[in-house]
Parts: C-alpha cells; structure tokens; sequence
C-alpha cells in the first residue's frame, strides 16, 4: 500500500534565518497546524487588483481558496451520500410523525421563533453549541446550498432553518397546534442532530475538530435531543422514544480528548515541548493515514491515549500509539528508533 497523506501542505523551508534546526522546527510547526486546524469557510479573492506587485500574491491566495473549495465540495459530496444512505429513511420517519396530521411529535404551541422573541434566542443559543464547520457541512447537505462566509452561514440559517417571516403567515385554527413552520423547523433541526452525529462518527473531516463548542454546556447528542425537547417539544412527547422507533438512539459524547487542542505554538524552541507527550503525534499519523485506511478514519483515540499526560510513562505509551500506526498502516520501519 502506497503512502498517500491525506493532506499536502507546503513546507516553507526557505525562511530566513541562519540556523537550520530553527528552519525546520519553524517549516513543521507551519506544517503540523495546517493538519490540525480546518478550515471553516473558504475566502474568495479577486485576481483584478491595480498594482502590478500584488498580483502574484493575490493569485496564489485565488489557487489556494479554490483548492480549498474544491476539497470542501469532494467532502459535501460523500456527506450527502452518507445522508442518503443511513439518515433519509430515519429523516422520512421522523417527518411523519412531526406532520400536522399525526401530531405524534409534538413543538409547544406557543413557539415563536420571530425576532426578539425568546424562542428565537434559545434555538440560536442551541444552533451556536455546534462547531460552525460541522453545522455548515449539515446545512448544505440538507438543504442542497452554498455557504461561503459566515454571514452568509447566519442569513441562510434564518432563511432555511428558522423561516422566522413565515412563522405566523399559516396558522391552524386549533392554537393547541403549532404552525407548519414551527414543525418544519424542529424537524429539519432533529435531522441535523442526526446527520452531524453520523458524521462525526465517520470522521468525514480530515482534521475531525470538535462537534461542539469548546464552551458549549452540551457535550453530548442526548442532551442535544434533551434540550431540544426540554424548550421546543410539548410535555406529552417522548422525544427519545419516538426517535428510537424511527430507528435513531444517540450515542455519541464529546471527551475531554477531544477538546485538547492540538494547535501548536510558533515559538521556535517549545516543538520538542509541544510534541513529546504523543498526542499530537498520534493525531499527526491517524490524519495522514486516513485516506489510505478505514480502520485508522475510525481509530478511537480516547481509549487508547493517556490524557492527561502526568508522567513519563504516559508520554511513551502515547507515544508507542503514534509508531504503531505508523508501521502497521504507513509501513514505516521505525525498529531502530529508541528513546
């Protein structure tokens, strides 16, 4: 099997200083934070600029951006074929039961998700526990769109999602029932609690950041579905139940592992500090070995990392992880290494 990393960036070894080690610690640590950091939207430049020393500049930032683009549409690509294969059966369901007619999932019949009003804040609160890329990638695959900035991500979500300026244009003559604007929003939003859970499952984003905030108080996509239920969905509504009959039961948790964070420091002296205790070693193999193998995509690292790192002992078990990935999977001959 050929070594194929999963992603390819540029390592600037060209800087200008007189000590090599310093080049090379600065070159890869350039290198490791392009792996560890996604991008989460894809800024279009202009190639029309006056000044004739700035055009190259401007053009190699407009080939950037439109690899970037074109890695991101490969990505929404596989994500809407996951979508089609594991969560449109379950989304069909879930759309039956949610319909006006069968009333078998429940909104509060006082929902309002107009501006200022306080329904509205809570389900921009819940939107905005999601990482943005994760929530992006949902957004587009749902709704077949292009999202290029976050303020376009903020008008798309009104538009799309929330439907505010029709929340009052259709209402039921029984005010015990919410509109069917109402119910279209907590559908579409239970199947994108569904769909980033499969994603992020998948790992279908080569960095695999975080599904949540770092600072959200939801870590979990039960007690996504539980707050979901606690402020939208009538007292009479199982939510988990009538999810699990479509076939649904979440599973997924957001560890302390994964909120680490890998990004790594540019001062020229600290790589060796940065590196040492394995984890981002062991990050740096699964990213650059998941293209090439679909155990290492899914490989777990919680449950075989020590995090927090307290001794040496830990250090070298991590460490151990990194070299086993890469021997078993990237056939790289590391026997003779000892540390």
């Amino acid at each position: 099997m050929s070594f194929q990393p999963a992603i390819r960036a540029r390592i600037p070894f060209n800087l200008s200083t007189n000590n090599t080690i310093d080049k090379h610690t600065h070159a890869y640590t350039i290198w490791l934070n392009t792996l560890f950091t996604p991008v989460e939207f894809i800024c279009n430049t202009s190639v029309n600029q006056t000044i004739s020393n700035e055009e190259t500049t401007t053009t190699t930032k407009t080939f950037k951006s439109l690899a970037e683009s074109n890695r991101w549409y490969t990505l929404r690509d596989h994500a809407r074929e996951i979508f089609i294969h594991d969560i449109q059966s379950i989304a069909i369901k879930i759309s039956t039961d949610i319909d006006i007619n069968h009333c078998r999932i429940n909104p509060k019949c006082d929902l309002n998700f107009s501006a200022r009003t306080v329904s509205r804040q809570a389900l921009l609160n819940f939107i905005s526990s999601y990482n943005r890329i994760w929530f992006r990638l949902a957004m587009e695959v749902l709704f077949s769109i292009n999202i290029e900035n976050y303020q376009q991500m903020k008008l798309t979500i009104d538009e799309y999602l929330i439907q505010s300026t029709n929340n009052n244009n259709n209402n039921n003559n029984n005010n015990k029932i919410a509109s069917v604007q109402i119910r279209s929003t907590i559908k579409n939003l239970l199947i994108i609690i569904i769909f980033l859970e499969r994603a992020k499952l998948l790992r279908l984003i080569d960095n695999d950041p975080c599904l949540y905030n770092y600072d959200s108080k939801i870590k979990s996509t039960k007690e996504s579905i539980d707050i979901l239920s606690r402020d939208f969905i009538s007292s009479d509504t199982n939510l988990l139940r009538r999810l699990k009959l479509a076939g649904y039961e979440p599973i997924y948790r957001q560890r302390s592992l994964d909120e680490f964070n890998y990004l790594l420091t540019n001062n020229e002296n600290n790589l060796f500090e940065d590196l040492k205790d394995g984890i981002r070693l062991t990050r740096c193999a699964q990213i650059l070995l998941s293209s090439t193998n679909e155990y290492v995509a899914t490989y777990d690292l919680s449950t075989k990392l020590k995090c927090p790192v307290v001794n040496r002992v830990h250090k070298l078990l991590n460490i151990d992880q990194a070299f086993e990935l890469l021997q078993t999977y990237g056939h790289v001959n590391l026997t003779e290494i000892l540390y």
